[in-house]
């Protein structure tokens, strides 16, 4: 490694520069403004999920395009989104030599908040780059600064390194015009910070600064890294965790074991990867079922021992239940993440399975249970998902059941499953999750083949198309679905399956089908997307 490669490799340095106004103190190394080390700050971490609004104070559109296109190459492994905008407020706001001012730099994660004064401020700078740079420059910078803005330091200054002093001071005296205490800024010195997460050292890291061999006494090195390294992507998983970081999804066939013999008890470890910081919480829903009429419908999903690294899923029968196929999916929120409030509502809590409730004057009955909101929390009423999770339903009768949320507030809801005519619940169970609305990057609703055909007669094969508000997600999002109605004769096998496809950023198509000579009266199901 020569000195040639270690020119330009670090952002900040001519931030230093006599005449230089408002330097952002995120990447120069000071105890209060944000310290210069791979890593992160907890507290200068965006909200998981958070819409970033990008904004290019100049700059021609070449050159936009690629820093652009190279700062989402984050989103593939962070749970956020750069949102880049034409006008209007931005957290995020790019400039090209803005103002004249040649550095390389970027406030560290909400310092952009902090720091950054007006919206004709810069909150990120590219002193040097115009559409003649090399392609590599440009990549290299673009994802070092924008792993700042959601919140990482710089590698060399997490971790100890047995550094040459008098060498590297010499070598950035002349290379960088730096004094002693820059370069020890800005280098050498390790910062203290309580509320820092760090991975160990990585000399691939897209955040570590170039560095020879002859800079350390041990004959360390880093090279001029152009992409980001597998640490890279798994740390700042971590810090911005996907909304369920494996499929969640999963079917007892295959995964398990095939559809037939049938078997009652299934289950099966999951595991989270990245592992969550800690354990998360865990919301099932049904999206297809397969058994047997010669006895009652009895199925139960169920998510065990649950710790930061997976939980068991379970999806079991009992009796003389023939249970040949289930599916489930889930939702894993963190503790932390309170906006996200959830839960479960077993009918057998409120009644033994051998009353059922008193039909109302239309035929209906109804296992009601109202759940409270923590105080303050909503200040409107939030939106509901609800999932089907349990059941355990007579055969002798068709299999008519609905879940929902009735008389929500901001401060609680009604969490209501229905059966009519003369389908007999023994036991139910449902989960749900409610959030905000005009939550930034979540949508939800329900969907339902009366709302496209009349219930009679029965259509195995049904599917419908969800659009998405205009502008809702600028990149495709991550749909959930299950089960929240059914209306199936139980004269044949129970099989229903819900599910969606052709997701993109406009919407995506939702199925509801039976197959074989099952049939199929009606189905319902509920939605969440994440993006």
């Amino acid at each position: 490694m020569t000195d040639s490669d270690i020119t330009n490799a670090y952002c900040s340095a001519d931030a230093l520069l006599k005449g230089t106004e408002n330097i952002p103190n995120s990447n120069l190394a000071t105890h209060e403004d944000g310290p210069s080390w791979l890593a992160g700050d907890k507290e200068l971490f965006w909200r998981n999920g958070k819409r970033l609004k990008v904004r290019f104070l100049n700059g021609t559109p070449t050159l936009q395009a690629k820093v652009k296109h190279y700062a989402e190459t984050w989103e593939k492994y962070a749970n956020i989104d750069f949102h880049f905008i034409d006008e209007g407020d931005a957290d995020i706001r790019v400039g090209f030599n803005w103002k004249k001012d040649i550095g390389t730099w970027s406030h560290v994660g909400t310092n952009a908040i902090k720091f950054a004064i007006g919206q004709n401020s810069a909150t990120m700078n590219f002193g040097e780059l115009n559409d003649n740079s090399r392609e590599n420059d440009i990549c290299r910078n673009v994802l070092h600064e924008f792993g700042h803005a959601i919140g990482c330091f710089h590698e060399h200054q997490a971790n100890p390194i047995k550094w040459n002093e008098p060498v590297v001071i010499a070598d950035c005296k002349k290379l960088y015009k730096w004094d002693e205490k820059t370069t020890r800024e800005q280098i050498i010195d390790l910062e203290q910070i309580r509320s820092v997460i760090k991975s160990d050292f990585d000399r691939k890291s897209i955040m570590c600064y170039v560095f020879p061999k002859h800079w350390t006494l041990d004959g360390t090195e880093a090279p001029k890294n152009l992409a980001l390294s597998d640490t890279d992507k798994t740390f700042i998983g971590k810090m911005y965790p996907f909304r369920t970081r494996n499929d969640g999804r999963l079917s007892i066939d295959p995964a398990i074991r095939s559809w037939y013999p049938p078997f009652p008890l299934n289950s099966k470890l999951v595991m989270f990867e990245p592992p969550y910081p800690e354990s998360p919480r865990v919301v099932l829903g049904l999206t297809q079922l397969d058994e047997a009429r010669s006895s009652n419908i009895r199925v139960r999903l169920q998510a065990s021992s649950i710790t930061r690294n997976d939980f068991t899923l379970n999806m079991d029968s009992w009796q003389d239940t023939q249970l040949f196929n289930a599916a489930s999916t889930w939702l894993e929120f963190l503790p932390s993440e309170t906006q996200f409030q959830v839960g479960e509502m077993n009918t057998l809590e409120d009644r033994p399975w051998n009353i059922p409730p008193v039909p109302d004057a239309g035929g209906i009955r109804r296992d009601t249970r109202h759940f409270d909101f923590p105080d303050g929390l909503y200040t409107e009423p939030p939106n509901i998902v609800v999932w089907l999770s349990a059941l355990d339903l007579s055969n002798e009768a068709n299999w008519r059941i609905r879940c929902l949320a009735k008389e929500v507030t901001n401060t609680g809801f009604d969490l209501v499953i229905e059966s009519w005519e003369d389908t007999a619940i023994f036991s139910a169970s449902a989960s749900w999750v409610a959030y905000p609305k005009k939550h930034e990057g979540v949508l939800s609703g329900k969907v339902n083949t009366k709302d496209f055909r009349n219930w009679y007669p029965a259509v195995a094969n049904n599917k419908g198309k969800v659009n998405f508000p205009a502008e809702a997600f600028d990149k495709t999002p991550k749909v959930f679905i299950a089960l929240s109605e059914i209306d199936m004769d139980s004269s044949k096998n129970l099989r229903v399956k819900v599910s969606a496809d052709n997701i993109e950023s406009k919407g995506f198509t939702w199925h509801g089908d039976s197959w074989e000579d099952s049939l199929l009266y009606s189905v319902g199901a509920d939605w969440i997307a994440f993006g």
